[in-house]
């Protein structure tokens, strides 16, 4: 155990109780969303989440490692889970000019079913994270989360 971390003490009850709270919330929301759009398009939440960065950060094209970045996920995961999606139709792999890396494109399957999953998934936020907080407490969550970014 290193000197810094025998100087910093445990938790308070309060500070315990607020972690788990934020953590909780944020595990349950997205849970229940991806939940939702998996029961209702097949396509599970991880699924939803690539093909959404795919559209929304590079109009269908990404390269692996900037995708990767976007979503969070090391290599290994990213890699996995792409496979899957590829023999589903849903995205196509190639290599990028020059070897510099791997470009992931949306396929037309892709299109088709992430266009299907994102009403669901706008009805799913709305049912277990809008309607339960009130416009004054979205206000404050939103300037927590932009400062908790920022620092």
């Amino acid at each position: 155990m290193s000197k810094e971390s025998r100087s910093i003490a445990p938790l308070s009850e309060s500070e315990r109780e607020l972690w788990h709270a934020i953590k909780k919330l944020g595990e349950n929301v997205i849970s229940r969303v991806g939940n939702d759009i998996e029961r209702r398009t097949g396509l599970s939440g991880s699924d939803f989440g690539v093909l959404t960065r795919l559209e929304d950060l590079g109009g269908g094209t990404l390269g692996q490692a900037e995708l990767g970045k976007s979503l969070g996920w090391d290599k290994s995961r990213l890699s996995h889970h792409l496979s899957r999606m590829e023999k589903r139709d849903l995205v196509a792999r190639e290599a990028a000019e020059l070897g510099r890396g791997v470009i992931i494109t949306i396929t037309d399957t892709g299109r088709r079913e992430i266009a299907a999953a994102r009403p669901v998934h706008a009805g799913a936020v709305r049912k277990h994270l809008l309607q339960h907080i009130s416009e004054r407490d979205a206000a404050v969550i939103l300037k927590l989360a932009r400062r908790l970014s920022a620092a």
